[in-house]
């Protein structure tokens, strides 16, 4: 099915690029993005997700720093992430915190509208603070600008305490160019903030906003004042209601920029939950990817860090041992096995995915020292619907013997990820146990 639904995307991708319209590579840098500002929106969290997300951001060359609200105050909490894109040129990604905390609860149910409007932060004050703006003017959400407000008195989590001068940051730094993103009010949060600072003097051409099922935050005006100006991507997995709750509940409010629709994953029962955009970022990434490569568009794949070479390493193909149910993850569990070998091992060698000769004659004649056979298990667990435990199992053979040197297996549950999210938990041994049998040898 993947496969068929991978054709019927190629076939579009080729209209589409002779009428004009973006073609595999465009569609493969906007999925690389949204897949950065997902990792990101998630990595912003402190827990198992958010640690993961942290992870692989590390791994793809990003410095990560924490802000939050000194003395345990409420207010706007965030990551920041840079990252040097050209020589000169930074790239940025600031992620807000979503719904974490019962006060952030309370800054959702403040839906009164205030008045939007100021160059400083002073004049955003005293215009929020009008009883009587006129009714042409740009308003929005009263909880979510008071969250904003809050922003710049974040600070490192160190111990400094250093604040953000986020907007002399831009302003010194032309070519750098920053990404706002977040999810549910983290969003919301991200788009106030991408106005703020246009109103501040940032260019729009150093701004990018992308949410993740993120609420509606002002009204007409204030939509059609941005919508010109501001670069705002809103993502939303069709079904969640968190997107369309104000214009619904409370009305005079509306959605602007552009909008991308995806599907939940089917192991997620809440269209709201971040997890599942996580999910479906990643899988969106590889399936543009996949595009992309097949469309000969060069890729840039990951590549180990470590200087010294172990030896050659042949990846066998992975075994699936998935239940029928998560059937469709198998393709994308590979891709993220496959990028991680390539992140840990300085020379190893893919086979491809249907490959069926001798593992062991095609390792020697390629001059490999080992095989790596993987494996992934999902066993689904009682105890809650759709939940599953994933194992991947990794066997090390002597590629010249064809003795095993090594074994490990490494298990994670669902719980509250997706079972592609939970196999990508399970590469964090990875790393320290592959240094272990590599060093011995």
């Amino acid at each position: 099915m993947r496969k068929i639904q991978l054709l019927l995307l190629s076939v579009i991708l080729f209209w589409s690029s002779a009428i004009g319209y973006a073609g595999p590579r465009e569609d493969y840098e906007e999925a690389h993005a949204l897949y950065i500002a997902a990792a990101a929106s998630v990595a912003a969290y402190h827990d198992r997700v958010g640690e993961l997300a942290s992870r692989y951001l590390e791994q793809e060359g990003w410095h990560i720093d924490h802000y939050v609200q000194p003395g345990s105050r409420s207010g706007a909490r965030f990551l920041l992430a840079k990252k040097e894109n050209e020589p000169g040129k930074n790239l940025y990604v600031l992620a807000i915190v979503g719904t974490e905390t019962t006060d952030d609860m309370k800054i959702n149910l403040k839906f009164d509208k205030v008045y939007f409007a100021g160059s400083t932060a002073e004049e955003f004050a005293l215009n929020a603070a009008n009883k009587n703006p006129p009714r042409t003017a740009p308003q929005v959400h009263k909880g979510f600008n008071e969250f904003i407000q809050s922003g710049p008195s974040a600070v490192l989590r160190n111990a400094e305490n250093t604040p953000l001068m986020l907007p002399d940051l831009l302003h010194m730094n032309p070519n750098d160019k920053l990404y706002l993103t977040g999810h549910s009010l983290g969003g919301a949060a991200a788009t106030l903030a991408g106005a703020r600072l246009l109103n501040l003097g940032t260019k729009a051409k150093q701004l990018q906003v992308i949410t993740f099922g993120a609420p509606a935050i002002g009204n007409d005006a204030f939509a059609a004042a941005y919508t010109p100006i501001l670069p705002l991507t809103r993502v939303v997995i069709d079904g969640d209601p968190v997107t369309g709750v104000l214009q619904t509940l409370v009305g005079g409010y509306k959605q602007f920029g552009r909008e991308i629709i995806w599907q939940k994953p089917a192991t997620i029962n809440d269209p709201h939950k971040i997890t599942g955009y996580v999910d479906a970022a990643l899988k969106n990434y590889y399936d543009k990817r996949q595009l992309a490569r097949q469309a000969g568009v060069s890729i840039a794949e990951p590549v180990a860090k470590k200087a010294a070479n172990p030896g050659r390493v042949y990846i066998a193909p992975m075994k699936d041992n998935l239940p029928a149910a998560l059937a469709d993850d198998f393709w994308y569990m590979r891709e993220a096995l496959m990028d991680e070998y390539r992140k840990t091992l300085p020379d190893c060698l893919i086979t491809a995915e249907t490959s069926t000769g001798n593992w062991r004659e095609e390792a020697v004649a390629a001059g490999c020292q080992w095989i790596i056979v993987p494996e992934v298990t999902g066993i689904r667990l009682k105890e809650q619907k759709d939940s599953y435990l994933i194992t991947f199992h990794q066997i090390v053979l002597d590629a010249n013997t064809g003795a095993a040197v090594d074994a490990a297996i490494f298990s994670t549950r669902t719980y509250n990820l997706t079972p592609l999210e939970a196999f990508i938990h399970t590469f964090r041994g990875i790393n320290a146990h592959q240094a272990t049998w590599l060093k011995e040898r």
